[in-house]
């Protein structure tokens, strides 16, 4: 049976994993039709011949035995109804339910949301815990998580801790909703802030600019071979020069009092 497929996870040795593996063991029973093997020959009346139905018992009987520890495989290998077999695993393992619910609600009890560096990850480790408690018969209602989340914020959170409680939330799941969107909010934040602090921000350059513009239409006309004069004229210039130098040189400085002579070209 080494070569065929797990369904599901086997019984441990220890039976750790009893109140899972049962559940498991039964849906996928019931997915194929065989779920009524384990209750015996008694359990109601059937269309199918002896022949069919020893068929059956022995498909069931091999899942068992297949979904169990080798060394459970090794101590039931004699077994040949699948009902007796079921019978004496719940017959060794079935007190596993009073051994391990203390244990899982001392893990509840430990639990603390300040322990855990992201919500996720405390969401997903109280998730477990409650799953567990769940096969073995305990529910942990709404309520209590939210309280359980609440009452275990660090210290240095207070404030952020009765801010989350004034919300009121009524399901579990809206609050972890909030921290996760909370967490989004302040990671963007600090990702924009470590891409320009506060204060670095640079100054316009808005004089300079306009300075080096003005310099740069009279540089380039000093390079062509004129010269400049004011001739007072009210800030009108008077411009002298080849080509359309006197042109160009008329709108370049407009408004300013200087007068342009001997050049040959603006650029």
């Amino acid at each position: 049976m080494s070569n065929l497929k797990h369904q599901f996870k086997i019984l441990s040795i220890t039976g750790e994993n009893f109140i899972t593996r049962n559940n498991n063991l039964i849906e996928y029973l019931s997915c194929e039709g065989l779920n009524k093997i384990l209750e015996g020959d008694n359990s109601g009346k059937t269309t199918d011949d002896p022949e069919e139905m020893e068929k059956k018992k022995s498909k069931v009987n091999r899942i068992i035995k297949h979904h169990l520890d080798d060394g459970l495989q090794t101590e039931y290998s004699n077994a040949k109804d699948p009902k007796i077999l079921w019978d004496k695993i719940k017959a060794r393992f079935g007190h596993q339910k009073k051994v391990l619910l203390p244990s899982l609600m001392d893990q509840w009890n430990k639990l603390r949301f300040r322990d855990y560096k992201t919500a996720i990850a405390y969401n997903s480790a109280m998730h477990q815990i409650i799953a567990k408690l769940e096969f073995y018969g305990k529910t942990i209602t709404e309520k209590e998580k939210l309280e359980k989340t609440f009452s275990t914020f660090h210290a240095s959170q207070v404030l952020l801790q009765q801010q989350y409680r004034m919300r009121e939330y009524t399901e579990y799941l809206d609050l972890v909703a909030a921290l996760l969107v909370a967490k989004q909010n302040n990671e963007l934040l600090i990702k924009n802030h470590q891409a320009r602090p506060t204060g670095t921000m640079p100054y316009p350059e808005i004089n300079a600019t306009t300075f080096n513009r003005g310099r740069g239409g009279f540089n380039c006309l000093k390079r062509r071979g004129g010269h400049v004069r004011s001739d007072g004229n009210n800030g009108h210039a008077r411009f002298d020069g080849q080509n359309q130098g006197g042109y160009h040189g008329r709108n370049l400085f407009q408004g300013r009092n200087y007068v342009v002579e001997d050049v040959d070209e603006v650029i």
